[in-house]
């Protein structure tokens, strides 16, 4: 009888570790229930989605391509929106995420300040906690407002995808436990030692540009998610 080869070099286990990671989180987002789900496919869908901050902002719907274009025409500037849902009691539990991408039509010189964003238990006064992720740099920061605790964290990431190419962003909420995913990898996870400080209930997506610049950071969004997890 054949014997199975043990799995000795230290490439098989990582491959090994990898696998266990992907069925583990496919396994959760099954356990998931989904409340609202927006892939833009009609016009429709695009005016359920409200603007949510920004002065110096832009929007309008892409029949061809079906996504929600969004334009921040000089920065420092954030453009916020957020979906007809939100928290129905206080540290509400969401698994959201959202698709987007900086475009390449935004100018280098500013590329490097220009960033996609999501944010859970969002309210009034900056508060929520924020994935905030730099395509150019491939950087992002989870942070919290009000600031406390472990907050905030700013790493690079080899997850995170160039200007031009699509990103999914994941911001889990349960309870005090907080969890960041960037294309579907964990990029950070943290416990909230005071999660009642949070007091916000909805959900919001953003496009923004860092920079001082009479510029255009131009985006695109093709889909928002909901979730309670399970």
């Amino acid at each position: 009888m054949p014997t199975v080869p043990k799995i000795a070099t230290r490439a098989s286990r990582i491959a090994l570790a990898a696998l266990c990671s992907l069925l583990l989180a496919a396994i959760a987002a099954q356990a998931a229930v989904r409340v609202y789900s927006n892939d833009f496919s009609s016009r429709k869908e695009f005016a359920e989605i409200e603007r949510s901050g920004g002065k110096a902002c832009e929007r309008r719907y892409r029949k061809k391509s079906k996504s929600m274009l969004a334009t921040v025409e000089r920065g420092p500037a954030t453009c916020s929106f957020r979906p007809p849902i939100q928290g129905d009691g206080e540290l509400p539990n969401h698994h959201v995420s959202v698709d987007a991408k900086v475009l390449d039509r935004t100018p280098k010189s500013i590329r490097g300040g220009a960033f996609i964003e999501l944010t859970v238990r969002s309210g009034g006064g900056g508060v929520g906690y924020s994935l905030r992720v730099f395509p150019e740099k491939e950087r992002f920061t989870l942070t919290r407002g009000p600031e406390g605790g472990k907050f905030p964290i700013s790493e690079e990431s080899s997850a995170i995808k160039k200007v031009g190419e699509r990103n999914r962003l994941e911001l889990v909420a349960n309870g005090a436990d907080i969890r960041a995913f960037v294309n579907r990898k964990e990029v950070a996870k943290i416990t909230d030692e005071n999660p009642g400080q949070v007091t916000g209930r909805k959900i919001r997506f953003s496009i923004g540009s860092e920079e001082q610049a009479k510029k255009e950071v131009l985006g695109t969004f093709k889909r928002v998610s909901v979730a309670v997890p399970g």
